[in-house]
């Protein structure tokens, strides 16, 4: 799921073609003035100090929504000294513009970055994805970021028919660079468990589109990406292990020596005590007591 969310923010920031990379998530929680809370659908840092505030809306926007924005442009700022606002609303209803100028007060306005896209079009990028894996074509990098995302925008009546036709387009495609398509899997299948209900056809899709060997590809990834440092750390570990058997030995040869000395200290008491019974230490038993504690000694 970790991997799902940075994949997820990392690829859609690249497929909407926003400025800069996406560097890392931030916390979605907020907290106002009068103790009330909110949480925000997505935020996260680019390399370029913006921070992006993604909300993703089913009906048209209204003053409800332009305040809760306001509120949430004021906790970013506050909270991210000399870093960049940046609203992105996904919109599901036409707002029939890109960007919009709210007054939230006299001084402050609130700027909104609209993206909505027509049915037409992601029927269009739909079909371009059927004809490029009947002809077993390669797809470009944005043609596979699309079977990630075009379930994403469309409606929530039509998501789950074009989930399942993206499952079997991803199962024929051919997308050669690998963290691209391990990528597109993992994102995919969040796709198939938000609007999949039936838990068989769920099984089914995550089994077209191979999460079942996602553990070993991730395994397979990470060494292909961090192999050397990797293999350093695991050098770094058996020598770590190597001094802690070491340190176990002599340690272990130290309690032994211990408990030798107590042995014997124990063996100088009884003897000790015993001595102490006799008045004539030139007595025979006396003697050997003595010559006992001269070779304990």
């Amino acid at each position: 799921m970790k991997y799902l969310s940075f994949a997820q923010s990392k690829r859609q920031h690249q497929y909407l073609k926003l400025p800069g990379e996406f560097k890392s998530r931030l916390p979605q929680e907020m907290v106002f003035p009068n103790m009330t809370s909110a949480r925000a659908d997505e935020v996260y840092l680019n390399d370029e100090n913006a921070v992006f505030d993604i909300e993703e809306e089913s009906d048209l926007i209204g003053d409800n929504e332009f305040n809760k924005f306001a509120k949430y442009l004021i906790f970013i700022s506050y909270w991210n000294i000399n870093k960049k606002p940046y609203i992105i609303v996904i919109c599901h209803e036409n707002p029939k513009k890109e960007w919009e100028l709210y007054e939230y007060a006299p001084s402050l306005f609130l700027k909104l970055h609209y993206i909505y896209f027509s049915k037409e079009e992601l029927w269009k990028k739909y079909e371009n994805l059927i004809n490029k894996v009947e002809h077993k074509e390669t797809l470009t990098e944005m043609e596979s970021l699309d079977i990630a995302f075009i379930a994403r925008f469309t409606s929530k009546n039509d998501a789950p028919k074009v989930v399942e036709g993206l499952c079997e387009i991803f199962k024929n495609s051919i997308i050669p660079d690998k963290v691209l398509k391990l990528d597109v899997r993992v994102i995919l299948s969040g796709m198939v468990l938000k609007h999949i209900i039936i838990k068989n056809k769920q099984k089914k899709l995550m089994r077209m589109i191979g999460m079942r060997k996602i553990e070993n590809e991730l395994d397979e990834l990470v060494y292909e990406q961090y192999g050397d440092e990797l293999d350093a750390k695991d050098k770094e570990i058996d020598a770590k292990n190597k001094e802690l058997k070491d340190s176990a030995k002599i340690i272990k040869s130290k309690d032994n020596q211990l408990k030798s000395k107590d042995d014997k200290l124990k063996s100088y008491q009884k003897l000790i005590k015993k001595l102490d019974n006799i008045d004539d230490l030139n007595n025979p038993e006396a003697r050997n007591i003595i010559n006992s504690l001269m070779l304990l000694k």
